[in-house]
């Protein structure tokens, strides 16, 4: 959907946080130079899980009528995430489009290990490391660090079946015009070689996070490349929370 030593909290300030309950972001996604649909993520209000108090983070994507013909995508992750932002505490995500799936992943602190299970069906507990964050925590959990140019951060991340240290490194900064807007972003590309999906199935392929070089931190733009092309992520809308 990403040893202990190298972890590092910078810009993670709970109470000063570049996010917060009802910011909403919307992207159009295409690929190559087409239309291939949309997808939104979103910070709910505060919850609990196990009577303890959490973020509750959510993304959806939905591909349109022309990719459903070659493969349909109804996706929904949801990440909680402690509230003083140190780790995950569980992970959703259903699939209902052409590779179905109802996935949990549980989290474990005092044991350090997480349960995934997919339609009830339970894995083995895998290991992790204090301060793990779940695929959809982890995007928000990136937006809190400090960017710099020729910084190299790491944080781990894991999906249930497996947990690894996320590299990300910051290249430059950039100049970046969509049809929502101009924005000076820091470009972001991360190692993925551990990720899952379409970049797990496609031997050359890399990502790369436009960020908006401001205190928000929003991903502008996500451009992932794979053998069968570009598939970006671009800016639709933003809407701040409260």
């Amino acid at each position: 959907m990403v040893v202990g030593m190298f972890f590092s909290f910078a810009g993670a300030d709970p109470l000063d946080l570049p996010f917060s309950p009802g910011e909403e972001i919307s992207y159009n996604i295409r690929w190559q130079q087409v239309k291939a649909g949309t997808s939104s993520v979103r910070v709910l209000p505060f919850t609990r899980v196990n009577n303890t108090p959490v973020f509750h983070f959510k993304m959806t994507a939905k591909s349109n009528k022309f990719v459903d013909m070659v493969y349909k995508i109804r996706d929904t992750m949801e990440g909680f995430v402690l509230d003083d932002f140190s780790g995950s505490l569980l992970y959703k995500r259903s699939s209902t489009g052409k590779r179905k799936k109802e996935v949990l992943v549980e989290f474990f602190r005092e044991k350090k290990a997480v349960v995934y299970s997919n339609f009830g069906g339970k894995r083995d507990p895998v290991e992790i490391p204090d301060h793990t964050f779940d695929p959809v925590g982890s995007f928000f959990r990136m937006r809190t660090l400090d960017f710099a140019v020729g910084a190299a951060l790491t944080f781990p991340v894991t999906d249930g079946k497996k947990c690894f240290f996320q590299k990300v490194e910051v290249v430059k900064k950039e100049k970046i015009t969509l049809p929502s807007g101009t924005f000076e972003t820091f470009v972001l590309v991360p190692s993925v070689t551990n990720f899952s999906g379409v970049l797990e199935q496609s031997r050359d392929h890399t990502v790369r996070i436009w960020i908006s070089a401001d205190e928000k931190k929003i991903p502008v733009r996500i451009q992932i490349n794979v053998a069968v092309g570009s598939i970006i992520f671009d800016l639709a809308s933003y809407k701040p929370g409260a």
